[in-house]
């Protein structure tokens, strides 16, 4: 049996307010601020009702994209500026040329496949994470309901047990949320909080991966239910049972959250992506509708040219794709939003 659970059961300050603090770091976050309760889904139910989700600033993709809009924008028309007043004819016929060459490559690139593939894969694998985030309630509250009643420091044994199941959770996502690694940066902050003692965190410093720590802490708990079983604590003796399946999938949850933590999309995939997507975003800097060419050589503008050049609305498309390449931003943002969700 571990150490953990040899010595006297003690009691300890009760973890609810750390879990309060938890949730109140997060909620402070400026980065994350918006909450999606205060979000009225659009319905069917007016013509034109759902029109108002488009115009929507907060947890939108507007708010996500805009600084890479507006450089695109700049870009565009800086070079539109330039093809007006700073090339001479000559000069001109090389721009056309070369737009022509950047229409046809971005008319050809089939990005929208690729895209969709990184998306579908990025996306996947966050909406993946978010159905295996562990809860600590269920498991918590089906050792206490199976206990009996005024056992001996039956009361220390829930607080131990409670203690550990939510230092387990919070070992687990100082691996994958930053906010809460700010709040918990190493173990001594935990044992302050009063989550952890001082002889459970010298065993957990003996442990060199920090991924094991809550896997450690949950075996903690499975002695602490075998103790509990040779001591009868248990209503029926099936109990023992029911209350290790609970833990163990508890278990579960937590090392495949730690594998999304450790195990991240390849970096191969990202730079592929990354290449293709900027590629077509500078070709299409250039792709623009032709000028006019007068019979004495020269160049006039067109109202056609002006309006795509100045305002490039052919470009809407490209520049739609260009911002789709940030689907981690998007896929990060749910994942912590489902983290708060689970304080």
């Amino acid at each position: 049996m571990h150490t953990a659970t040899r010595e006297a059961v003690r009691p300890v300050p009760k973890p609810r307010t750390t879990m309060q603090k938890i949730g109140n770091a997060l909620r402070l976050s400026k980065k994350f601020s918006w909450d999606y309760k205060d979000f009225e889904t659009p319905t069917a139910s007016h013509f034109g009702e759902n029109i108002k989700i488009l115009f929507r600033w907060q947890g939108s993709i507007y708010c996500l994209v805009w600084k890479e809009f507006l450089v695109y924008m700049s870009l565009y028309i800086s070079i539109t500026v330039v093809h007006d007043f700073a090339l001479t004819d000559i000069d001109k016929h090389h721009f056309e040329d070369l737009a022509a060459y950047c229409s046809k490559f971005v008319s050809s690139l089939q990005i929208v496949l690729l895209l969709g593939f990184f998306t579908s894969t990025a996306m996947q694998r966050w909406f993946s994470l978010v159905n295996s985030i562990p809860g600590t309630s269920k498991v918590t509250a089906y050792f206490v309901n199976s206990l009996k009643e005024n056992q001996p420091d039956g009361e220390a044994i829930v607080q131990q047990y409670a203690r550990w199941i939510v230092l387990s959770w919070t070992l687990v996502f100082r691996l994958v949320c930053p906010g809460l690694k700010e709040v918990f940066p190493d173990l001594m902050s935990l044992q302050n909080e009063g989550l952890l003692l001082e002889h459970e965190r010298l065993r957990l410093e003996m442990e060199p991966s920090v991924k094991n720590h809550s896997l450690i802490v949950v075996n903690w708990n499975l002695g602490l239910l075998r103790v509990c079983a040779r001591k009868g604590m248990y209503y029926v003796p099936a109990d023992y049972t029911k209350n290790l399946d609970c833990l163990m999938l508890f278990k579960k949850t937590c090392n495949n959250t730690i594998k999304f933590a450790s195990k991240n999309i390849p970096y191969a995939l990202i730079q592929a992506v990354t290449i293709a997507v900027y590629a077509y975003g500078l070709a299409s800097l250039m792709a623009r509708m032709p000028s006019k060419l007068a019979p004495d050589g020269t160049w006039e503008s067109t109202a056609v040219s002006f309006i795509s050049g100045y305002f490039p609305v052919a470009n809407f498309i490209p520049v739609c794709k260009l911002t789709l390449n940030y689907p981690w931003r998007i896929g990060n943002t749910i994942a912590v939003f489902a983290l708060r969700c689970a304080l």
